[in-house]
């Protein structure tokens, strides 16, 4: 009987906590960053036309901004 190791995966025991990477921290990270870019960008949705050329966007580019999903950087 073999063992069946992944790519890209540490070697070790089957069930073996320490030997996988840790993805829990990466994942929070991503998701804090999602969450992060939907606050900025429910931000830009309020902005008015005086406040959105101090930044230096059109109304076209904020429409395109808020339209992405969190994930799109």
């Amino acid at each position: 009987m073999s063992l069946l190791t992944l790519p890209n995966m540490p070697t070790g025991a089957v069930g073996d906590r320490h030997s996988r990477p840790a993805v829990w921290p990466q994942l929070l990270a991503a998701a804090a960053q999602w969450r992060q870019r939907q606050r900025t960008r429910q931000q830009l949705r309020g902005l008015d036309d005086r406040l959105l050329a101090d930044v230096g966007l059109t109304r076209e580019q904020r429409r395109i901004e808020c339209a992405k999903a969190p994930w799109q950087p």
